[in-house]
């Protein structure tokens, strides 16, 4: 690497990136033509009608390749784009693969250069110049896209590029599907197709996963290609869902004093779920957080509960009711539920969305009398009724 290139090299680890310029294209790919010279260009457009100088100048394995018609282009405000023309020879004895070079637009300021060293900003890649070379014989280079499709299914999708000199006649994949144990869930085959060489097939096939159990997963592609095959191995995920907030209850409570929350939770998915926690905020009446609590940190086993315990100070906290928010932290993933306390002088009752979660010794008690209570009253009155209806019938005998 020559004295210019190592200075470029460096500009683009330590200066910024400078916006108000665009380029098209992006990229070009051309063929492989050993000695042949294809001619291009590109544009430069001055988005921000900026007034400045830019050199352009080509890097990576092929920048010794290309020939520009200019090095250097001056932008006025009333000059909204440039067109630069340039020209690749293709040289001889490339190895198989892709080759490639960026050429680059750099801003001089007003000071201009300095020896041979340009100091400015790197406004990024103007267009990168790809040349395939291709393999001997049959060769794919491929890869593996997992997503939801529109139906709710999981579409598997794999593109084949033959990158060999020969056409590929039949191609096709088997998608076998394991759990983090090992087990297999499912085999899918996709459809078979030719692919030309230097050209781009695309293999795809769904899972319905209505009645799949939420969680990890890992898909084995094995893509069969005439004689060859090629595996690839991606990891990928089912459902939406992971822990679920159960139940809460509260111990024994005195207002003013700390209060111990018990949240169940259940994991729902295929695999461990480490360091799980809850984050519980209160709010006032203004939408503030008056509070905030949180749990330690807790593993829950596959298909497993476990109790997340956290202690809430109620410290000057007055009676009333209390928007709150729960949200159970595992991973990169958060779940939020959203609930309300209403706290009296020695309860605290919290209330779910489509549930009521009453504390373990405190209002949910106080409604289990009044029931049992109203259960009493309701079996001594068919039981009154019971023995006047028998004297009746007695007497009229």
């Amino acid at each position: 690497m020559n004295k210019l290139n190592v200075s470029f090299v460096l500009l683009l680890l330590i200066l910024p990136f400078v916006s108000g310029f665009g380029v098209t294209p992006a990229q070009r790919i051309f063929d492989y033509e050993p000695g042949a010279e294809q001619k291009h260009s590109f544009e430069i457009i001055n988005s921000e009608n900026k007034k400045v100088q830019l050199v352009i100048l080509p890097q990576g394995d092929l920048n010794e390749s290309i020939a520009l018609s200019n090095y250097s282009v001056s932008f006025t405000p009333d000059i909204s784009s440039i067109k630069i023309d340039y020209s690749v020879k293709v040289p001889s004895g490339l190895v198989p693969g892709r080759h490639s070079a960026d050429i680059l637009v750099i801003e001089i300021p007003d000071t201009s250069v300095s020896g041979t060293t340009y100091i400015g900003s790197v406004i990024g890649i103007v267009t990168k110049v790809v040349v395939d070379v291709p393999y001997p014989g049959k060769y794919v280079e491929s890869a593996l896209s997992v997503s939801k499709s529109e139906d709710g299914q999981t579409a598997f999708v794999i593109p084949v590029v033959s990158k060999g000199n020969l056409d590929i006649v039949r191609a096709k994949a088997v998608i076998d599907i394991f759990t983090p144990l090992n087990e297999k869930v499912a085999s899918l085959t996709t459809q078979e197709i030719p692919v030309l060489s230097g050209e781009r097939g695309e293999l795809a096939v769904k899972w319905d996963t209505s009645a799949v159990v939420p969680g990890r997963y890992r898909a084995i592609a094995v893509v069969s290609y005439d004689e060859s095959i090629l595996a690839i191995e991606k990891e990928f995920s089912v459902g939406t869902e992971g822990l679920e907030l159960k139940s809460v209850e509260v111990n024994d409570f005195s207002l003013g004093d700390i209060a111990k929350f018990e949240f169940l939770v259940e994991n729902k998915l295929n695999f461990a779920v480490d360091g799980a926690y809850i984050l519980m905020q209160v709010f006032n009446d203004a939408g503030d957080v008056m509070a905030e609590f949180k749990s330690a940190t807790y593993d829950v086993q596959p298909f497993g509960s476990k109790l997340l315990v956290a202690f809430w100070d109620t410290e000057g906290v007055r009676k009333g009711t209390y928007d709150a928010k729960a949200l159970i932290n595992f991973g990169q993933s958060s779940i939020q539920k959203q609930l309300t306390l209403d706290v009296s002088d020695n309860d605290i009752t919290v209330i779910g969305v489509g549930y009521v979660i009453k504390s373990a010794n405190g209002g949910g008690n106080s409604l289990v009398t009044i029931l049992v209570i109203v259960v009493v009253v309701l079996v001594l009155l068919n039981l009154t009724w019971f023995l006047i209806l028998r004297r009746k019938i007695k007497n009229r005998k």
